[in-house]
């Protein structure tokens, strides 16, 4: 395995226990907003398969929904699949894939904003893995431009 495979397959090594995370969520997307709703949630996270499955679920209490993320390694194409599931409808969304490089993350995919077709990018950085951030953007013009809608700061409880 390459190093570079090795730096991908274990990206989200840091990505286990408990966390508190800091939510700043876009109030209207894709309309030019700058106004952001920000709340906390609570995190908790496991590796399974020698870090090859990444495992959370996220309760956003004062947003009334939970949320999981169920992320898959493949060593055959050197990739993360990342999908996203809530309770509000209990549907797995489009994945998103992609690797690491460093301590670099970035995971593409396509998906609908209701009725809209969108790109859509997560970006996580594990600088300093007990304090890792993820954001999310949209592309609503094939990837043109880029407006970040979500973006979760992680610490330890």
């Amino acid at each position: 395995m390459s190093a570079a495979a090795q730096t991908s397959r274990h990206g989200f090594d840091f990505n286990h226990g408990d966390w508190i995370v800091t939510n700043r969520r876009l109030k209207g997307r894709g309309v030019g907003s700058t106004a952001w709703d920000v709340f906390e949630a609570r995190q908790r996270s496991d590796l399974r398969l020698g870090g090859m499955c990444s495992l959370d679920e996220i309760d956003f209490a004062a947003q009334g929904f939970k949320g999981m993320t169920f992320r898959l390694y493949s060593p055959e194409r050197d990739e993360w699949t990342i999908w996203w599931i809530t309770d509000r409808d209990g549907v797995m969304q489009p994945p998103v894939m992609g690797r690491f490089e460093g301590t670099r993350g970035i995971f593409r995919g396509e998906d609908m904003d209701g009725d809209l077709p969108v790109q859509v990018v997560f970006d996580w950085q594990t600088v300093d893995p007990q304090a890792p951030r993820w954001s999310q953007a949209f592309s609503y013009d094939g990837g043109k431009s880029w407006e970040t809608n979500w973006i979760m700061e992680f610490r330890r409880p």
